[in-house]
């Protein structure tokens, strides 16, 4: 599946990227289905790069079935980073701390400036779904329930993804 979001941000270029590389966990209380987000690695790297690596921890309504198989390690995921200063962009790939094969998740978001005081936030995202391969589930309902969690892991990584400047924005308007 691929999702795009394109979305304008009435702040200035620079204020609105370094809100996004630096300071994303501000942006929490304005992304859907995330409980908190924590900076694991902050690394500037030659040719004004940086290498951010974030975990992300959602929050989902898990159907009755799904409940007593799956943990909350489900629900979370880390960001492995690679902002590029001089193109405002950053790619990026996902992958789930309970395993790493359950999806591939590759994106490129950018940064443009569209005026003096807006920016224009692109997203662009692969996203491929193995729902087939989440330990704990016993084969008998692997079946069964495999269109769920595949229902779940679209509902809790699209609209984080799709929404950001949506966040950003409705950040700005509170601060």
């Amino acid at each position: 599946m691929n999702l795009e979001s394109n979305e304008v941000i009435n702040r200035p270029l620079a204020d609105v990227y370094k809100l996004v590389r630096d300071d994303l966990d501000k942006l929490v209380p304005y992304l859907p289905n995330i409980e908190k987000i924590d900076v694991q690695k902050y690394e500037k790297i030659k040719d004004n790069q940086v290498h951010v690596i974030n975990h992300w921890y959602g929050k989902a309504d898990v159907p009755s079935l799904l409940k007593k198989i799956l943990n909350p390690e489900f629900y979370s995921w880390k960001d492995n980073a690679l902002w590029k200063d001089n193109e405002h962009c950053v790619e990026y790939e996902l992958e789930s701390f309970l395993a790493n094969d359950l999806f591939d998740v590759k994106g490129v978001n950018s940064f443009s400036s569209i005026s003096e005081d807006k920016t224009e936030l692109k997203i662009s995202c692969e996203v491929l779904i193995y729902p087939e391969k989440v330990p704990g589930i016993p084969r008998i309902l692997a079946k069964k329930v495999t269109p769920m969690i595949e229902k779940m892991i679209k509902k809790l990584l699209a609209p984080n993804l799709t929404s950001l400047g949506k966040g950003i924005n409705q950040y700005y308007t509170e601060h």
